[in-house]
């Protein structure tokens, strides 16, 4: 199904980020890139501005052991997820504090 290829693509693409951007927190334990969002154009007319798929680990990924390419995905948009692609958008200029935001899931 589409989501067991955007779970393993997810979890593949955050392991290759820890590997390739090793973070390392002055006080937490905390390895780097955890959660992903992917984004997408939102439904055609819907009032969406955006639509997205959120990818969390639910076991160690191994390069050498395809049982391991999983993950878990939250097909709805939740705080953290929005939150991420708001700063993001604001960042790259393409929101403004105070705009409206309407995320969308990817069913």
């Amino acid at each position: 199904s589409n989501g067991k290829t955007i779970c393993r693509v997810g979890e593949m693409i955050k392991v290759a980020c820890r590997e390739q951007y090793p973070v390392k927190h002055p006080e937490i334990d905390y390895e780097g890139c955890d959660i992903l969002v992917f984004c997408a154009s939102p439904t055609p007319n819907s009032n969406a501005h955006a639509k997205n798929a959120v990818v969390m680990s639910n076991t160690e990924l191994k390069w050498d052991d395809p049982q391991t390419w999983t993950g878990m995905i939250d097909r709805s948009p939740c705080g953290t997820g929005t939150s991420a692609v708001m700063a993001l958008l604001h960042y790259k200029g393409k929101l403004a504090v105070g705009e409206a935001f309407v995320h969308e899931g990817i069913l």
